[in-house]
């Protein structure tokens, strides 16, 4: 079976390397580098642990953080890279005593991802940097975070030596179809054909699901972050407000994010955007404040109306899937995500339930 990948970010390449695994041919086309766009701009948290009740989305993203560790140890296996996978737990800062008492530990997960609720205390012995406006905290033990530019990487170069045939600097313009199927994809204006298309492009997806008579209702989110200096550093665990995340890496960069703007595919980082997170992060911890700004960047994150990923094969259009939706969860949910999708591929079905992902829930049928 012969597989026409559209999109070298995360979902691209985890998909496209998991394909090529389970026997299919695949070409994956990306129009730029590989992880040049949302997937290379985040900041690499795995977090799988929600509040209320389980819902879908939580079941894949425990999931997909159950693979994690499996998958950063195959990827420096098979690739030499290093996704700098950090076990440290993330800190939740609580401002009063009475949000301490109410706060609660979210079952049935919490002895699994090690879910603690801290007094001022504990919260200043594991962070002291923190304001002293903080008053507790709710602890993530299993919160984890890797280097996403890495994971990225790691994944492309899997992808190819797995056999995948990237075509990096092609730019995809149209999907084929013909009489219900999708048959291929143009790219440069070149045909390629093949026995199915996925459409993992991100917040670009839309665009592309159009050319096939598609509406899919997937529209860009951009998130602006930026870097401090963390040498030496001020924080171990990565700290998580209502407003803003922390997020030491191995590097000696402190990585805060990020905002959330709908304001298309505006390519630009603004003084308030940069000024609102700094303003916020250096509330949360004031030695912020002294570091230096090693640099800013954004990201187009792929958002749906009901900030679900949009999953499965297209309704009306035989053999063309579509894999976007991540919203802010792109990299914890690339590995589930890669198995899901290959299992709809080549399978038929997934080994585990994805109903409410599945992108006919809210788009208009396509005209093959």
């Amino acid at each position: 079976m012969k597989v026409l990948v559209v999109g070298g970010g995360i979902i691209g390449c985890a998909t496209a390397d998991t394909l090529a695994r389970g026997g299919a041919r695949v070409v994956l086309f990306e129009r730029g580098a590989p992880g040049g766009e949302a997937s290379g701009a985040a900041a690499g948290m795995l977090t799988a642990l929600g509040a209320g009740p389980r819902t879908q989305l939580q079941d894949l993203a425990v999931a997909s953080w159950r693979l994690y560790p499996s998958v950063a140890a195959e990827l420096l296996e098979r690739t030499g890279v290093d996704v700098e996978l950090v076990r440290r737990g993330t800190l939740y800062p609580i401002f009063t005593a009475g949000a301490i008492v109410e706060t609660g530990v979210p079952p049935p997960l919490a002895a699994e991802f090690g879910v603690a609720i801290l007094d001022e205390d504990e919260t200043r012995a594991r962070e002291p940097a923190l304001s002293p406006r903080v008053r507790g905290a709710l602890f993530v033990a299993g919160d984890h975070w890797v280097n996403n530019q890495r994971l990225v990487s790691a994944y492309a170069q899997a992808a190819a030596a797995s056999g995948v045939e990237i075509r990096a600097g092609r730019a995809v313009t149209r999907i084929l179809t013909a009489g219900g199927r999708a048959q291929g994809v143009l790219a440069d204006g070149e045909e390629f054909g093949g026995d199915a298309v996925l459409i993992a492009a991100g917040a670009w997806s839309g665009e592309l699901m159009a050319t096939a008579g598609a509406k899919l209702r997937v529209r860009p989110a951009r998130g602006q972050m930026l870097a401090l200096s963390h040498v030496p550093p001020v924080l171990t665990h990565c700290v998580h407000g209502d407003e803003v995340y922390l997020v030491p890496r191995p590097s000696g960069e402190l990585l805060v994010g990020a905002t959330v703007e709908r304001v298309g595919f505006r390519r630009e980082v603004t003084a308030g955007g940069i000024a609102g997170l700094l303003a916020t992060a250096i509330d949360l911890v004031p030695a912020l404040g002294d570091r230096a700004i090693t640099r800013t960047w954004y990201g187009f994150r792929p958002w749906a109306p009901d900030s679900l990923p949009v999953l499965g094969p297209w309704p009306g259009v035989s053999g063309l899937f579509i894999a976007t939706g991540h919203y802010r969860s792109g990299i914890m949910l690339a590995p589930i995500t890669a198995r899901v999708m290959a299992e709809w591929i080549l399978e038929g079905k997934p080994s585990i339930a994805a109903d409410d992902f599945l992108p006919d829930r809210f788009v208009a049928g396509p005209r093959g």
